[in-house]
């Protein structure tokens, strides 16, 4: 990267520069605005630091588990389970949507059998 300042004030392209460190332009104007700006050249395109507003939090994950592990629940599926808290929607009181079941129950290895064997 540092002679990247060098080669393009001697008149090379940034297009042959990239083609010569073996890099895509895209990814050279990339490196170019993180030594530029106050990056320090750090290559923040692998994994996201963005925070998504509509992120279900540990407390809402810990409803949909406890709901789904009630023993009422515990056999049914979440859109099942969704068609008889219906009623608690229709007060207000929102737990989640079926896809957000479906994510919870994954993500804690409880999405085929959470029933107690008889």
């Amino acid at each position: 990267m540092q002679i990247l300042p060098e080669g393009i004030a001697a008149g090379a392209r940034a297009s042959e520069l990239a083609k010569l460190m073996g890099v895509g332009l895209t990814t050279l104007q990339r490196w170019r605005r993180e030594f530029k700006a106050d990056g320090n050249g750090v290559d923040r395109c692998k994994g996201s630091t963005r925070k998504v507003a509509h992120r279900l939090s540990v407390e809402e994950g810990q409803r949909i588990l406890f709901t789904c592990n009630e023993p009422k629940y515990a056999d049914l599926p979440p859109g099942q389970i969704l068609l008889d808290l219906a009623d608690l929607a229709d007060q207000g009181i929102y737990i989640g949507s079926e896809r957000s079941f479906y994510r919870v129950l994954r993500a804690h290895g409880q999405l085929h059998r959470r029933a107690d064997d008889p």
